[in-house]
């Protein structure tokens, strides 16, 4: 998998990829190659010619030899590259020229885990360490590249050591650089804003800097740490594409530059906007991981790959393979107006229509009659749960429900017990007036005493061993970002020790309770992210419970995640995010190859759609582990129309979910084709028990259902009528 030759050429090659790089005669590591598997990867030829140049500076006097068009492995400033540098730093002359050359290198089996980071998880791997070194600055900087036998998957970091005297300020450390060669590429990225997370944006990548990056503390919903760029004419199923994203939480940037000479750099790491970090000698800094994905079956080959590497490497194993119960969550039923008795009798409501669990939602806590007050005080309200949450759980637990709660516990509310004790355990720049979101300030992770703090509550409140599912929120950006118990010098710091310490609060929880389902919230999808998806199995991806609006999300997320770490629930119309009617069928199928599956409904609500509730509840209980480890396939996007397939993990059921936006008088009929079915096998459609074969479906294709006002073709498979439409069809290899 990992080759060295005599010539330091470094070739990592599995059967979906090569990627070749070596040393070039300055010691300067120059890329080679990325793409499809070589057979012999070492014998590649660098497309970079050296030849002279009017206009450009010739690398510390060697002739011809130009650093603005050479590809490279972990470019810096300073010495005649004038595009964006991986590495910037400042030294202790008070300039931040750097100069990486090669020093060593290493080849491990399997790979290290980062101690302070999430990682991706080894197993069936190597990892290429290639060291360089700035020798007058004595700054070393390790390369890891990690390539797994059965993934398409190449993984990047640095490790950046001061073995110098002084003090160096690291301005800018990318985890990787990729430079790819003249061609014409397009980008796809994913952004949006609170309810309309994930919708995809393609463009021609223009010359100049192209940044999707993140400033808030989070990775944020307005620009998602994931992007890919496509050769031309790249499409579901053809091209080649070099898609990347980050095993991190914080601000990020991922970057696409277009240099002079056409050629194309993809930067991927930490975001180095009012980002600085003080190494101080005998100190390293450890970037996040960059993961990358390279595809030559287009889109769809990319989000296989992506798939199968988060689900197998990146989630929890507790639950990587669990089917999810169902749910009730109280949000929608009560809002801050809960209590005991109203939990007790929503669980009666959810056992009613087969339910498997009830999440209480936010309002439990002391003094939680609205959003401005008691984040951070994490006990019972007395007079609302006078018996607390733990006999709540048992009486839960004694009706044959699980129990599941929500938390926010990175946040602060001014009016709480917390904040009476400990003002100065928030986020804040000094003299400034502290902006608030939802009446809330940020508690300051970089201090050791709160995370103890909050993992010393969560502890209590999870140690009883009757609460199996965690829902984890956060709500608010941050804003006049500070910490008292960092030093002035080191304020810049302060976004990127946040989450350092956010990481070892989660990572001491889910090491101790390893069979509690934790969510992954924040206002939706601001921080959904690989980061995360390291601690925690699922996540919600949006506050937009429309079916309609959650569409453009789904297909969005579809793009990385496995849609079974995803989590959906049916809930109120009118909507209370955009106000849309639709029908119960609709807003359950939106949600219907997302893992999760629940509702959040007034009791009305539940007790009029009794009944069809508990036939949709049913389905996803019998699909529950169908719904785990399969195949998801994007079939047709537009303005009108959606049609998604996914196959199980062991290819026995086929489901085809078919969206009819609008509707319209005359409408043309609408054809698609089933893709990776078994062509000589037989499949029924359970609905009618007719049976076409996998060829049939696969070439000929199905004619899906026809939305007309009158129903009067029995021969005709019709929709259900009027705007907002939709249908689910299970397939059964017989």
């Amino acid at each position: 998998m990992i080759i060295v030759s005599e010539k330091n050429i470094f070739s990592l090659t599995n059967k979906y990829y090569s990627y070749v790089f070596r040393v070039g005669d300055g010691g300067i590591l120059e890329h080679i190659y990325y793409g499809s598997s070589l057979i012999n990867p070492n014998n590649s030829v660098s497309h970079h010619y050296q030849t002279h140049r009017d206009g450009v500076l010739h690398f510390q006097g060697k002739k011809n030899y130009n650093l603005s068009e050479l590809p490279q492995e972990y470019p810096t400033f300073g010495s005649t590259d004038f595009r964006f540098p991986a590495f910037h730093c400042k030294n202790s002359d008070g300039n931040t020229a750097t100069v990486l050359k090669y020093k060593n290198h290493r080849i491990i089996k399997g790979k290290n885990y980062l101690s302070a980071l999430p990682s991706a998880r080894g197993g069936e791997c190597s990892t290429l360490i290639v060291c360089l070194e700035d020798n007058l600055h004595k700054i070393e900087v390790d390369l890891a590249y990690t390539i797994y036998d059965n993934y398409g998957v190449l993984v990047r970091s640095a490790n950046i050591k001061n073995n110098g005297n002084n003090k160096l300020e690291l301005n800018n450390i990318y985890s990787s650089s990729i430079d790819l060669p003249a061609s014409e590429y397009e980008i796809l990225h994913l952004h949006g804003s609170w309810s309309r997370e994930l919708s995809e944006e393609s463009m021609i990548v223009p010359s100049g800097r192209f940044v999707i990056e993140s400033n808030r503390g989070s990775s944020s919903a307005a620009h998602f740490p994931f992007i890919a760029v496509c050769e031309e004419q790249c499409n579901e199923i053809h091209g080649n594409i070099y898609s990347s994203s980050l095993i991190y939480s914080g601000n990020h940037s991922i970057s696409v530059e277009k240099g002079e000479f056409n050629d194309v750099r993809l930067l991927t790491g930490i975001n180095s906007f009012n980002f600085n970090w003080s190494l101080n000698p005998g100190d390293n800094f450890q970037t996040p991981e960059a993961v990358h994905v390279y595809s030559k079956n287009g889109l769809r080959g990319m989000s296989n790959i992506w798939h199968s590497f988060i689900r197998d490497k990146i989630t929890p194993k507790n639950f990587n393979i669990k089917p999810r119960p169902t749910y009730l969550n109280t949000w929608e039923s009560s809002y801050f107006d809960i209590d005991h008795q109203k939990v007790l009798k929503l669980a009666d409501k959810a056992l009613s229509i087969g339910l498997e669990m009830i999440v209480l939602d936010d309002g439990w806590f002391d003094r939680r009659i609205d959003d401005s007050s008691s984040l951070g005080d994490w006990y019972a309200d007395t007079k609302r749960f006078p018996d607390g949450i733990q006999d709540l759980a048992i009486q839960i637990k004694r009706k044959g429900l699980k129990f599941g709660i929500w938390i926010e516990p990175e946040m602060i509310s001014t009016k709480s017990e917390l904040f009476k004790k400990h003002p100065d355990w928030v986020l804040k720049a000094p003299g400034r007036i502290p902006s608030l979101g939802r009446n809330q300030l940020v508690l300051d992770y970089c201090n050791a005493d709160v995370v103890n703090y909050i993992f010393d509550k969560l502890d209590k409140l999870l140690s009883g061993g009757n609460i199996d599912y965690i829902k984890w929120d956060m709500n608010r950006n941050m804003s006049e970002v500070g910490s008292p118990v960092v030093s002035a010098k080191q304020q810049l710091e302060v976004p990127h020790r946040y989450i350092l310490g956010l990481y070892s609060l989660l990572n001491r929880l889910t090491k101790k309770y390893p069979n509690v389902l934790f969510e992954n919230c924040a206002s939706g999808g601001n921080r959904l992210d690989l980061g995360m998806l390291r601690y925690m199995s699922q996540s919600w991806p949006s506050d937009m419970s429309d079916p309609i609006g959650r569409l453009n999300i789904i297909n969005g997320c579809s793009y990385l995640f496995p849609l079974d770490v995803l989590s959906a629930y049916i809930g109120p119309s009118p909507n209370h995010q955009n106000g849309r009617i639709s029908s119960i069928n609709s807003r359950f199928n939106a949600g219907a190859f997302c893992a999760a599956k629940g509702i959040s409904l007034s009791d009305s609500d539940i007790d009029n759609n009794a009944n069809e509730l508990a036939k949709l509840i049913n389905f996803a209980k019998e699909h529950a582990t169908d719904m785990i480890g399969g195949s998801f396939y994007r079939l047709k996007k537009s303005a009108n129309v959606f049609c998604w397939q996914y196959i199980t993990k062991d290819k026995k059921k086929c489901f085809l979910l078919y969206f009819h936006i609008l509707s319209g008088p005359n409408e043309p009929f609408q054809h698609i084709k089933l893709v990776e079915l078994e062509k000589n096998s037989k499949y029924k459609q359970t609905s009618n028990g007719k049976l076409y074969s996998g060829n049939l479906l696969m070439e000929n294709g199905f004619t899906l259902p026809y939305v007309s006002m009158t129903n009067d073709n029995k021969s005709i498979s019709y929709m259900p009528k009027g705007d907002f439409s939709s249908k689910l069809f299970v397939f059964k290899k017989v």
